[in-house]
C-alpha cells in the first residue's frame, strides 16, 4: 500500500487545533490501484494453471483411467521394441501381487530381477482377477509371461480386472492388431 500526503487544507472552527490541522504534510492511507490488482490476479493465474495439472496425477486420479493408460503405453511400446530390436518381448503378469513388468529374451538374472523389483504395481482398488487364453482355463494365480514378438504379432489373450467397487473390465490384447481394446465388462472367448 502507497501512502499519499494529503494536501493541507487551512483550519477553521472546530478542527483548530486537532490533528487533521497539524502544520506539516499529514497522510492517509490508500487502498490498491487497479494495476497491483491485476497484476496479482495475473501471478496467481499463472501459478494455478501450471499447478492444477500436476494435481491431476495424484490425488485426484481415477485408478481405472490410470491402469488403462499404463497397460495401453506398456503394449504399444513392447510391440514397437519387439519389431525393432528383432528380441521377443515380455509383459510379466504377477498376478499373487498384483503388479506387472517389461522383460526380454536378452536380459540378465540380475536384470530381470531389477525390473522385478521396479514392477508397476496396480493402482489402490484395483486387482488382477485373471488371464485368459484361447482354448485354455482361465489363470488366476502365479506369473504369466504375455509375449510380443519380432514379427509383429503377439499372444492372443484377455486380462480382467476388477475394482473395489466390483467395477470389472477386460483388456482384450489381439495377436495383430496395434491397439488394446477395452471393455467396462467381462468378455470371454
Amino acid at each position: 500500500m502507497r501512502q499519499r500526503p494529503l494536501i493541507s487544507r487551512p483550519c477553521s472552527g472546530l478542527f483548530q487545533g486537532t490533528a487533521k490541522c497539524a502544520p506539516g504534510p499529514a497522510f492517509i492511507e490508500a487502498g490498491f490501484t487497479l494495476i497491483e490488482l491485476m497484476v496479482v490476479l495475473l501471478l496467481i493465474s499463472i501459478v494455478l494453471a501450471v499447478a492444477i495439472p500436476r494435481f491431476e496425477g495424484g490425488i485426484f486420479q481415477d485408478p481405472t483411467k490410470k491402469m488403462s493408460r499404463w497397460m495401453i503405453n506398456t503394449v504399444r511400446s513392447l510391440r514397437s521394441a519387439a519389431v525393432q530390436k528383432r528380441v521377443v518381448q515380455t509383459l510379466v503378469v504377477d498376478l499373487s501381487h498384483h503388479k506387472m513388468y517389461v522383460a526380454n529374451d536378452q536380459m540378465s538374472e540380475e536384470e530381470h530381477d531389477a525390473a522385478s523389483e521396479k514392477a508397476f504395481a496396480l493402482p489402490s482398488g484395483m486387482r488382477i482377477v485373471d488371464i485368459q487364453f484361447p482354448g485354455r482355463d482361465r489363470i488366476t494365480s502365479g506369473i504369466v509371461d504375455i509375449h510380443f514378438y519380432p514379427a509383429a504379432y503377439s499372444d492372443h489373450l484377455l486380462i480382467h480386472f476388477e475394482n473395489d467397487n466390483a467395477e470389472r473390465m477386460t483388456y482384450w490384447i489381439e495377436p495383430l492388431l496395434p491397439k488394446v481394446k477395452i471393455f467396462d465388462e467381462w468378455i470371454d472367448f
